[in-house]
């Protein structure tokens, strides 16, 4: 019975300083400068500020209009090394199956590409990944895309 006593007497203990331990690691003093650092990051961080198709937009979708083969997409980002232009199927649990589209890695002249995608019919997400000249962060935005058929049109 004493053992007992003596083992749950010594549990308590480790469990005491575990707890002292976490307390010390995390003192306001430190949280401040912590906070400082990250401030001071975040002015870094890749920032996706627009993200632009030559196409006409509805709401949330860009509609590709029949007989169009081409779309161009322009980004402006502060903080960015690299621009990567994916698509991917409309649904949950796709971007796994994304396709790369473009890239752009100049951006003095602006971030942007022009797609030439010939007679494909969208329902499509075009993401736009902006990679930060940090070398830890990234940016994304999504746009909605698909293809307006002459149904469509008759509709409007």
């Amino acid at each position: 019975m004493q053992k007992n006593a003596i083992v749950a007497c010594f549990l308590l203990v480790i469990l005491f300083l575990s707890a002292c331990n976490i307390e010390f690691e995390n003192q306001p003093g430190e949280s401040v400068e912590a906070s400082n650092n990250q401030t001071e990051d975040r002015d870094y961080e890749a920032r996706l500020l627009k993200v632009d198709t030559d196409l006409e937009k509805e709401h949330v979708w860009h509609f590709v209009p029949e007989g169009v083969s081409t779309m161009t997409i322009s980004v402006e980002a502060e903080n960015v090394e690299t621009i990567l232009f994916w698509i991917t199927e409309t649904g949950t649990g796709t971007w796994a199956e994304r396709t790369l589209i473009g890239y752009d890695i100049d951006g003095s002249d602006g971030w942007s590409i022009t797609w030439e995608f010939g007679n494909r019919i969208f329902l499509d997400y075009i993401t736009i990944q902006a990679l930060g000249n940090d070398g830890a962060t990234q940016a994304t935005e999504s746009i909605n895309i698909r293809s307006r058929s002459a149904v469509e049109k008759d509709r409007d």
